[in-house]
C-alpha cells in the first residue's frame, strides 16, 4: 500500500514521503515498476507483426503516440492540475490531455490549410516546457507516491491480454483493404471521415458535397491528425494502429478513477479486471473507446473539483475540454456525466441544506457541451426518439415472440407489444428487461454504494450512482433507429467498475489477506457455476409463443434460485461458523465480475470462422472495385469531387430502394462525392420508419443529385457534366458494372484514365 493510501489522503493527491528513499534504491524500484509495461508493448507489436503489418508504421505510430500525444499531455496535465505521483495513472490522464490538445491543433491547422505544420502542436508544448524556467519542473514528479509494483503487474497483465484478444479476434478478423474481400460497412464509413477531416475544417459529408457533417466525427479527427502527423496511411491507421493504445489508455484511466475513489491501490486492479471483458476497444465503433477515453478523465477531474478541490482552475479547464471532447466523441457521455453530477449535487444540497455552487457551475458546463456539440457537432439527435425499452425490439427473437412486426427505432413512449393487452407478449418483454439486467449485472452492482453506511455519507459515491442512473434510464428510454442506445452502457463501464471496486475494498478494509484470499477464489467458483447453470437455452421455432418464453425466462429463474441460495448460505455460514459482518457485500460484487471474466474465456468472438475474417453477403466489395478505388485516391487531389453511382452495399446492383450503406469512393477511394451511400445522414435518419422501410432503405434526401447521377451515368450528355462540373465541382467519374449499366458514350464526353474488370474511371477536362 502507498504512503498516499495509509495515511487516508486522496488517491490522485500526491505527498512527499516522510522519508525520502537512496537514489539507487529508488531508481532500481522506478525500474521494477517499468517492467511490466514491457509486456503488453511486446504483445502489441509481435501482434500487429503476426497480422502483416509492417514494422516501419508500427515504429511511427509508437513514437507518434509516446511523443505527440502523452508527453505533450503529461507536461500539461502537471501544469494544469498535478502529478498524480507516479507515471503509470500520468501516462493514462496525459493520453486523454493530449487528445484535446492534439484536437484543438488539428482543428486551427487544417481549417488554415496549414496540415503539414501539424507536428508543431506537440513540439510547441515539448519546447516551452524545455525553455520556460517556469515549466520546467514538470518534467519530473515533485512529489512522487508510487504504487506498488504489485499494481503494475496487475494493470500490464489485463492490459496484455486486452491487446492479445484485441489484436487476434477483433483486428485480425477485419482484413485491411486490399486484402479484405467483405467489409463492415462502418468501417468504410470511418474511413471516409478520417479522409474528410484531414482535407477541412468545419467538415463536409464525404458522401454529399457540400453538406455540412453532422456526426459524433471527433475520433475521426483524432485519426485524421495521427495521418498528417505520421505520414501513415488512413487505412492502416482505421483498421490497424489506432484502437491498441487508446484501449490501454481506457484500462489505466479505469484504474485510476477507482483508486481515486477508494482510495486504495488494488481497486484499481479489480476495476481493469472488470473492465476487461466489456471490450473497451471497439474497431466498428471507434467512437465508442474515444468516448471511453475522455468521458472518463472528465471524470476524474469533477470528481476533484467539485469534492476535492485540489486542482484549482486547472482541472476546470481540464474537465471542462475533455467534456466537450466526449461530447462530440459520442452522445451518451454527456448526459452520463450530468446524471452524476446532477444526483450529487441533490445529495449535497439536502445534506448541507445550502445549494452546492460548484456542482450547479459544473452542470451548467456539461449542459452548455451537450447543446454545442449537439447543435454544431452532431446536428441533432440522430433521428432518436423516447421509447420504453425498446432495445427489445432488436432482438432476434422479439418478433416471434411478441408477433409485433413493427419496425424497430419507430412508434411511441411503449412498444406496440406492450400496448395490445397480449399477456404473453408483455411476459415476453418482461423477461428479455430481465436478460438484459442479469447480462448486465456488473453495471448494476455499483448501486450498492447506496447501502452501505460509509460510502452513502459520500458524495463521491452519489456521483458514481448518478452515472450509473443516467446511462440506465438512456438505455431503458432512449429509442435509436439503430439500437445507438445500448452504448450508453458501453459508456459507463468505468464508472460502474470503480464502484464496484469502492464496494469489495470497503468489505474488505482490516480483513486478513486469507479471507480475501478464501472469499476471492470463492467468488471465482461461483461466477462460473452461474454461468453454466444461466446459459440461454435454445428457442424452438415451432414451439407456441408462451413455450418460447417460458424456455427464454429459465435462466432467470435458475438466476433468482442461485441467488437465494447464495444469500441463505451466507447468512448461515456468518451466523454458525465465522462471523465476519460486512463482509458479504463483497462476494456479489466479485461473483458479477468472475461471471464477466468466465464470459470472457468464453465468448465466441465475430472472427472465429473457417478463414478467420469478416464475411457478410451484403458487404462484398470486388477485387476489381478496390483497386480501382485505390488507384483514384493515389491520382487524385484530396478535395476533388468524383461522380459515382456506388450508394448501394455492393452485393447486388443498383436499384431503388437499396440499401443505401455503400461507401467504395468516399471510403477506400477517401473522395468526396456528388452521391454516396446516406443512410448515416440526420436527413436519412429523421425518415426511419417512413412507408414501413427502415432508414438505410428510405430514399435519397437529395433526389436531384441521384437524377443527375444516373443520368451521367446512362444518359450522359455535355451539359449534364458541365453543370456536375459547374454546379457540384466534380472532376472525376467513378463507372462501376457491378452497380448497374454504364454509357458508352462516356468515351467521348470525358477523358479515359483507368480500365480494370468492370470498372472504368474517367476526368472532366479543366
Amino acid at each position: 500500500m502507498s504512503t498516499a493510501e495509509r495515511s487516508g489522503t486522496t488517491a490522485t493527491e500526491p505527498r512527499k514521503p516522510s522519508v525520502v528513499p537512496r537514489p539507487r534504491v529508488a531508481g532500481l524500484a522506478n525500474i521494477a515498476r517499468l517492467v511490466p509495461w514491457l509486456v503488453p508493448v511486446g504483445a502489441g507489436v509481435a501482434g500487429l507483426l503476426a497480422i502483416d503489418v509492417p514494422l516501419a508504421p508500427i515504429v511511427k505510430y509508437a513514437v507518434y503516440f509516446g511523443c505527440c500525444v502523452v508527453l505533450p499531455g503529461i507536461l500539461l496535465l502537471r501544469f494544469a492540475w498535478r502529478s498524480t505521483g507516479n507515471w503509470a495513472e500520468d501516462v493514462g490522464l496525459g493520453a486523454a490531455v493530449g487528445m484535446v490538445w492534439q484536437l484543438l491543433g488539428w482543428a486551427i491547422l487544417t481549417a488554415l490549410g496549414l496540415q503539414a505544420w501539424l507536428p508543431a502542436s506537440p513540439l510547441l508544448v515539448l519546447a516551452a516546457f524545455v525553455v520556460v524556467p517556469r515549466l520546467r519542473p514538470c518534467w519530473r514528479i515533485a512529489a512522487p507516491a508510487p504504487l506498488p509494483v504489485a499494481w503494475s503487474w496487475g494493470l500490464a497483465i489485463c492490459a496484455t491480454a486486452l491487446v492479445v484478444i484485441t489484436t487476434f479476434t477483433m483486428l485480425a478478423d477485419h482484413k485491411a483493404p486490399p486484402d479484405g474481400a467483405y467489409y463492415y460497412q462502418d468501417l468504410l464509413f470511418h474511413l471516409s471521415m478520417v479522409n474528410e477531416l484531414m482535407r477541412s475544417v468545419p467538415p463536409q459529408w464525404p458522401q454529399v458535397v457540400g453538406v455540412p457533417l453532422e456526426y459524433h466525427w471527433f475520433a475521426n479527427a483524432d485519426m485524421a491528425g495521427a495521418v498528417d502527423i505520421t505520414g501513415v496511411s488512413p487505412i492502416l491507421v482505421l483498421f490497424r494502429l489506432w484502437l491498441l493504445p487508446q484501449a490501454v489508455v481506457v484500462l489505466l484511466l479505469s484504474a485510476c478513477l477507482a483508486r481515486q475513489v477508494s482510495k486504495v491501490w488494488w481497486t484499481g486492479v479489480l476495476a481493469a479486471l472488470a473492465v476487461l471483458p466489456t471490450t473497451p476497444a471497439s474497431l466498428l465503433s471507434p467512437s465508442t473507446t474515444f468516448s471511453i477515453v475522455t468521458g472518463t478523465a472528465a471524470a476524474i477531474f469533477l470528481i476533484d473539483v467539485l469534492f476535492r478541490r485540489s486542482g484549482g482552475r486547472g482541472a476546470w479547464v481540464l474537465a471542462a475540454a475533455l467534456a466537450v471532447v466526449g461530447g462530440g466523441s459520442k452522445p451518451t457521455v454527456l448526459p452520463i456525466l450530468l446524471g452524476g453530477v446532477g444526483l450529487a449535487a441533490l445529495f449535497v444540497l439536502i445534506r448541507d441544506r445550502r445549494l452546492p455552487w460548484r456542482s450547479v457551475g459544473a452542470g451548467l458546463i456539461l449542459v452548455v457541451a451537450l447543446i454545442a456539440t449537439l447543435r454544431f457537432v452532431s446536428g441533432s439527435t440522430g433521428g432518436s426518439g423516447l421509447q420504453f425499452f425498446g432495445a427489445a425490439r432488436f432482438r432476434a427473437d422479439y418478433q416471434a415472440i411478441t408477433g409485433d412486426t413493427s419496425l424497430p427505432g419507430t412508434g411511441g413512449l411503449l412498444p406496440p407489444s406492450l400496448t395490445l393487452g397480449d399477456s404473453t407478449a408483455i411476459a415476453g418483454v418482461g423477461v428479455m428487461l430481465g436478460l438484459q439486467l442479469l447480462s448486465s449485472a456488473g453495471l448494476l452492482a455499483g448501486f450498492g454504494l447506496l447501502l452501505v453506511r460509509s460510502t452513502r455519507r459520500d458524495p463521491v459515491a452519489w456521483l458514481l450512482v448518478g452515472a450509473l442512473t443516467g446511462a440506465w434510464a438512456g438505455m431503458l428510454l432512449v429509442n435509436h433507429p439503430s439500437a445507438g442506445q445500448l452504448y450508453f452502457l458501453r459508456s459507463v463501464v468505468p464508472f460502474a467498475a470503480a464502484a464496484a471496486a469502492w464496494l469489495v475494498a470497503v468489505a474488505f478494509k482490516g480483513r486478513s489477506r486469507r479471507t480475501m484470499a478464501v472469499v476471492s477464489v470463492s467468488a471465482l467458483v461461483l461466477g462460473y457455476v452461474f454461468y453454466e447453470a444461466t446459459k440461454p437455452a435454445g428457442r424452438q421455432a415451432g414451439a407456441s409463443r408462451a413455450a418460447q418464453v417460458d424456455a427464454l425466462a429459465r435462466p432467470l429463474l435458475v438466476a433468482a434460485v442461485l441467488t437465494v441460495l447464495l444469500v441463505v448460505g451466507w447468512l448461515l455460514i456468518n451466523r454458525l461458523w465465522v462471523r465476519q459482518p460486512g463482509l458479504g457485500v463483497a462476494i456479489p460484487v466479485l461473483v458479477v465480475t468472475a461471471l464477466a471474466l468466465v464470459t470472457l474465456t468464453n465468448r465466441s468472438y465475430v472472427g472465429i470462422r473457417a478463414d478467420g475474417t469478416y464475411r457478410a453477403v451484403n458487404a462484398v466489395v470486388h477485387p476489381d472495385e478496390q483497386a480501382a478505388a485505390l488507384w483514384l485516391g493515389a491520382h487524385s487531389r484530396p478535395k476533388d469531387v468524383v461522380v459515382t453511382g456506388s450508394w448501394c452495399q455492393s452485393a447486388a446492383p443498383r436499384k431503388v430502394g437499396c440499401d443505401a450503406r455503400g461507401y467504395l469512393v468516399s471510403g477506400l477511394a477517401g473522395r468526396r462525392t456528388l452521391m454516396e451511400g446516406w443512410a448515416y445522414t440526420q436527413q436519412a435518419l429523421a425518415t426511419d420508419g417512413g412507408g414501413g422501410k427502415r432508414y438505410m432503405f428510405q430514399p435519397s434526401p437529395w433526389p436531384d443529385r441521384v437524377q443527375l447521377t444516373l443520368q451521367i451515368l446512362t444518359e450522359p450528355t455535355a451539359q449534364l457534366l458541365e453543370e456536375a462540373r459547374q454546379q457540384y465541382g466534380a472532376r472525376w467519374i467513378f463507372t462501376d458494372l457491378h452497380d448497374g449499366p454504364v454509357s458508352a458514350k462516356l468515351d467521348e464526353l470525358a477523358v479515359l484514365r483507368y480500365q480494370q474488370g468492370e470498372i472504368k474511371i474517367y476526368e472532366l477536362g479543366p
